[in-house]
This record gives structure tokens, sequence and C-alpha cells, in this order.
């Protein structure tokens, strides 16, 4: 499934990498595929299974954020709700829910790269 093309006139959407607290960073395409990976030397000492269970969370995160930012974007143009229904984009709960679920046991949400300067 390709990207979903940019409504005319207006950028594509764009976000800061989701930053995990082991130093696990990752962009990604509304979709989850990830367009940037960068992983920490000290994250290298992890298990591959306990590695690869980190990035695909923040992938799945990440896409989240994209989808509710694409959706409100499509909202505020004044697209029909059936339509963006249709697109099987993330929900403002889906978005909560799946950050809640990410932040169990954490002292507070993931950081992007602008709130670790």
């Amino acid at each position: 499934m390709g990207e979903q093309p940019p409504l005319l006139g207006h950028p594509p959407l764009t976000h800061p990498p989701v930053l995990a607290r082991r130093g696990v960073t990752v962009q990604t395409t509304e979709r989850g595929l990830p367009t940037q990976l960068r992983i920490g030397a000290a994250e290298m000492s992890l298990t591959p299974d306990d590695l690869a269970r980190e990035i695909l969370s923040l992938c799945r995160l990440s896409a989240m954020r994209l989808q509710v930012a694409r959706r409100r974007t499509l909202q505020e143009h004044g697209f029909d709700a059936g339509v963006i229904g249709d697109l099987n984009l993330a929900t403002e709960e889906d978005l909560a829910k799946a950050e809640q679920d990410a932040n169990e046991g954490d002292d507070g949400p993931p950081a992007t790269w602008l709130s670790s300067l």
C-alpha cells in the first residue's frame, strides 16, 4: 500500500521521530514502515527479540501519531466522516490507548527529539 498523497496545496505530514527511553529512534510512514532508524550503542547489548519488540512498538506508535494528524487534517478540510473512516486511520482514542500502553511502568510518554534537547 502506497503512502497517501498530500492534500493539494498542502505539504505531506511530517513529525519528529519517536525516541525510546533506551535510545532507539524511528521515523515512519503513516502505515508504520520505518524510513529512519537509529540504534544507540548501549541498545546493541539487548537481545535481538527485545530490540525488535522495541523497534516494532515505536513504529506502531509513530504511525498512529501520523494517522491521527492525517485524520485531523482531513476533518479540517471538510472530508466526510465516512470517507475518513474508510481510510482505516487511527483515532484519537486509539492513540491515547497506545501511548498509555507504551508508558505502563515508565515515568512518562516517550520523548521526541525536540524534548530531549
